[in-house]
This record gives structure tokens, sequence and C-alpha cells, in this order.
């Protein structure tokens, strides 16, 4: 996953998706299938009441989906000319619209979003992936409000906006977000005979190689999965068959490791701590090593020294 500020595009996200609907945008990530963009998010605002009606979207071969964060006064599409709904859109509301049929858009009313753009090619990765097969155009019905979009999307935006944001979670939350729509809006139906086993012994070395040479370092799961020679779905459920846990969860595990060896050392700061271990700020680290550990790392740090100095190892009175 790329963490990049909005900029020129030629896909129908970031800059150009906030220029096509006239809006302000942040390009809040952009993950890569197979060195392709495969999943992109872009928060779009507009604080304007009355827009015009869009020109149509270039007709590449991808998806739009707009999730509704904030209840939206109008929204009406076409899809080559044709009027296909309007009317008010609620939170948690999603639209679909293939980029192939020429679509447009008017929107009328405050409007805070999160656009994903979503390529078809990447959807028929993912179902393959899955040992099934998806229809050719993505569909959701529009005033039918989408709760498991409305958990991921937050998800992503959370797990962005963190400090040293965690990339293996970002990666696993992109996949996750392309499995729902192939299912929810593309009818996949996965084979139960494509199973995915766990890693072979020398994948899972070098898997858990990489991850503690690198666990300070912005480590995405394309990268441990190329390493594999594997895609990064199905690297991320092979990991969890063979570990019993998610990539993301194993890398916080080995931070935490590592930080429980620099905290017997009681001169360095907790703050020097977090940047060592990968972790964006103190208060980054303090709510992981919290979740992990049971107790702070203050507290954990004075345990030790607690059990240093306990009565056997105190002098006499």
């Amino acid at each position: 996953m790329e963490m990049t500020a909005a900029g020129a595009s030629k896909e129908f996200y970031g800059q150009r998706v906030a220029d096509h609907f006239g809006m302000e945008g942040r390009l809040v990530s952009l993950f890569r299938l197979d060195g392709q963009p495969g999943l992109a998010a872009t928060r779009l605002f507009c604080g304007r009441r009355f827009r015009e009606r869009t020109q149509t979207a270039d007709g590449e071969g991808a998806f739009s989906i707009l999730h509704q964060i904030d209840d939206l006064e109008g929204h009406a599409c076409w899809r080559g000319g044709q009027r296909q709904r309007s009317g008010a859109f609620r939170a948690k509301s999603v639209n679909v619209v293939d980029l192939r049929e020429d679509p447009q858009w008017q929107f009328k009313g405050r409007f805070d979003a999160l656009q994903f753009y979503v390529p078809a090619e990447a959807v028929a990765t993912i179902a393959a992936q899955h040992g099934g097969r998806v229809a050719s155009s993505l569909r959701w019905e529009g005033d039918a409000r989408d709760e498991v979009l409305w958990g991921l999307s937050h998800a992503l935006l959370h797990a962005c906006a963190a400090p040293g944001a965690n990339q293996l979670l970002v990666d696993q939350l992109a996949l996750g977000l392309l499995v729902h729509f192939a299912q929810a809006y593309g009818g996949l139906e996965t084979n139960p005979s494509a199973r995915f086993g766990q890693l072979a012994a020398w994948q899972l070395r070098r898997a858990r190689e990489i991850m503690a040479a690198r666990l300070a370092s912005n480590l995405t799961i394309a990268q441990v999965a190329s390493e594999c020679r594997l895609t990064p779905s199905h690297f991320a459920r092979a990991f969890r068959q063979s570990t019993g846990v998610a990539p993301q969860r194993y890398l916080m595990q080995l931070r935490i490791a590592e930080a429980k060896e620099h905290l017997s050392q009681q001169h360095l700061p907790l703050s020097d701590i977090a940047l060592m271990c990968g972790f964006g700020d103190q208060s980054h680290f303090t709510r992981v090593f919290r979740q992990l550990a049971g107790t702070s790392p203050g507290a954990w740090r004075r345990g030790q020294g607690d059990r240093q100095t306990g009565p056997d190892k105190l002098s006499p009175a």
C-alpha cells in the first residue's frame, strides 16, 4: 500500500476524481496488486449546496464506488445518457458505477464521502484467487446501506491516519474491501474446494526473517508476499493458517518483543523506544503495548525493576 498525497493520476481517483466532481479531495490510500493499482480510496469534501452535472467519465475498465459518510441532500446519476436514479442519499448508502458506461453525476448539499476506485481486473484477480467468478459489472441497490463497508471504511481511515501506520494492516483492509466488493456487489461465490494451505517451511522462515529484519520500517504485505513468491491475499491467508495470527498481528508481536528488550535498559526514554521499534509516536506505542502485554510500557519496566531488586536481592536491613 502506498500512502500518497492527492496528485495527478490517469486513473479515476485522487486529484482526478476530485477535479471531475469539482470538490476537494485527498487520496487516503493506494493498494497495488501485481504492480498495478488494485484499490484506491479518496476522501471527497464539498460545502456548496448546488453543483452542475458532471461531464462523462472516461470509459476505463474500472468501477467508482461512492460511500456516503454523511447524509447527502440530493444525488442523481446517469449511465450512457440515461438517468438511473435521483433523490437523497443517507449516510452509509453506496453508489456503484461502471466507468465503462459513460457515467455522470450531480450532487446537491454538503458532500462528504469516500470514493473507492476498483479496477475490474483486480476484482477478477481476487475472484480467481478464491476459486470463483464475479459478474461482468458490480451492482448495488442505491437506497440500501452497506454496514460492512461502513465498518471497513472507518477502519481504513483510522489505520491510515494513525502515526506510523501499520502498513500490513492497511494492506489487509484493502484486500478485505476487494473481497467484499467481489462478493456483495459482484455475486462472487467461492469454491469450497479452493482452500489455501499453510506456507511451505522456507516461505514461513523467509516471512519471519524479513519481518524481524524490517520491523521498524514501513513494510507492506505485498513485499513480504513477493519474497514468498505468492500473491498478497494468498500469503495473508496461508500465513494465518501457519501461525494462527494475521501478518500485521505477528509484526506487532515482534515489535513489542523488541520493545521489551529495550525497556530493560532503564536509561532509554519511551519515546526513543517507540521510534526504534517502528511506532509513529509514544502514544501509539503505549496503546499497542497495553493491548498485547496487558499493561503500559512504564508499568512493565517498573515491574522488571521490582523483580531485579526483589526481597531475595536486597541487603539485610
